[in-house]
């Protein structure tokens, strides 16, 4: 996402998309950052499935992350 005099441009895509924020030069600062994700959805659509349980949904620490 773009930034411009305080309006944001859409990133479109299809799937999926991983977003990534560096914390200053070589990711050494440790500033609290955070953001927001919209997602628009048209009308009708089809039931989404259930989510799995909370735990299946969490981090697991013994996984290193993409």
């Amino acid at each position: 996402m773009h930034h411009h005099a305080g309006r944001l441009d859409p990133v479109r895509f299809r799937k999926a998309i991983r977003v990534s924020i560096e914390h200053g030069h070589a990711n050494r600062r440790s500033d609290d950052w955070s953001s927001t994700a919209y997602w628009y959805q048209a009308e009708p659509h089809a039931k989404f499935p259930p989510l799995p349980p909370v735990d299946a949904r969490l981090p697991r620490p013994d996984e290193p992350t993409p």
